[in-house]
């Protein structure tokens, strides 16, 4: 669990994977720096269940970012 006010890091590569004709797909790797844990993703919904399940904290839903303060 990640507390609040503490910096964590992570390093995601996200990569297109495909033949040539056929509809790419995007695919992806996430690591928490601080910690062991990774996963290997194939949707955005799939890293956010794994920022959720390091942090403990959900995120926001839906594409708007929330301003701070």
């Amino acid at each position: 669990m990640v507390n609040p006010g503490t910096l964590e890091s992570f390093v995601v590569r996200i990569w297109l994977e495909g033949e040539p004709g056929n509809t790419p797909t995007w695919r992806g790797h996430v690591q928490h720096v601080q910690g062991e844990e990774e996963r290997y993703f194939q949707s955005l919904s799939e890293l956010k269940e794994f920022l959720e399940l390091i942090s403990d904290v959900p995120l926001p839903v839906g594409d708007q970012a929330q301003p701070n303060g």
